[in-house]
């Protein structure tokens, strides 16, 4: 993670992309004054990649969202709907 002002960040644009196009960097902050206001991520190029949860997603584990169509009709029920 790498973070700098908002002119440094102008200034050293093509390289900030390049190292998170080349995933040597996870994300860049953008500071105002010391405080941050924004946040460059690299753009996700395995859209069809499957999901995983959030903290666990090194684990290997894999969500099956199929699972939760076959629940969506006993919640229904269960609220009266």
């Amino acid at each position: 993670m790498s973070s700098c002002t908002i002119a440094e960040t102008k200034n050293g644009l093509s390289a900030i992309l390049a190292a998170l196009e080349s995933g040597a960097e996870r994300e860049h902050i953008i500071k105002n004054r010391d405080v941050p206001v924004a946040v460059i991520l690299p753009y996700n190029k395995r859209p069809n990649a499957p999901r995983r949860f959030g903290f666990a997603k090194d684990d290997g584990k894999v969500i099956d969202w199929e699972m939760f169509d076959d629940m969506d009709h006993d919640i229904a029920e269960e609220f009266g709907v």
